[in-house]
């Protein structure tokens, strides 16, 4: 029970199969935000085929209220040579718009990093659309610097292909 006007509390915990159908609703959302029409790829789908609860390929942790999903931080494991550490990537943090300014952000961050320094990561990287200004500012408030000297690079499975076709 809540006092009158209180916000019931949040929980964040490591996703679960109840939890794939809200992720991939926030990745959703997360995409029209920053991309309104884009369709992201991730359904409930390959969200379990590849996440904790198939592959393992990456990690996830869900934030709930009330019940419903209010948060969602989407991440991979990364080794850094150059640091000889472990680290985690995030790919996808997502705050829905009632719990932003909440500190919601900063406390999935701060889970997956509780979650991941036990088994020694230690740096968390991410990238963030160039047209975001909130999301940049959020994260330079936190500490995050942008790192002049890298650009980011993809190549995408026709280019996988044409590379492994050469085997």
């Amino acid at each position: 029970m809540t006092a009158a006007g209180a916000r019931p509390a949040t929980t964040i915990r490591p996703m679960e199969r109840a939890d794939l159908a809200p992720a991939a609703d926030m990745i959703a959302r997360l995409a029209h935000h920053v991309r309104p029409g884009f369709q992201p790829g991730a359904d409930a789908a390959s969200l379990e085929r590849y996440g904790p609860t198939g592959l393992g390929l990456f990690e996830a942790v869900i934030a709930r209220r009330d019940g419903a999903a209010v948060g969602l931080c989407l991440y991979t494991y990364a080794f850094s040579g150059w640091r000889g550490r472990p680290g985690v990537f995030v790919e996808d943090l997502y705050v829905a718009e009632t719990e932003r300014g909440s500190g919601l952000g900063r406390a999935l961050l701060a889970a997956v990093i509780a979650r991941e320094a036990p088994k020694g990561c230690s740096f968390m990287k991410l990238q963030v659309d160039k047209a975001n200004a909130g999301a940049q500012a959020f994260y330079a408030r936190l500490g995050f610097a942008i790192e002049e000297h890298d650009h980011t690079l993809t190549l995408e499975e026709e280019g996988l292909q044409a590379i492994t076709a050469t085997l």
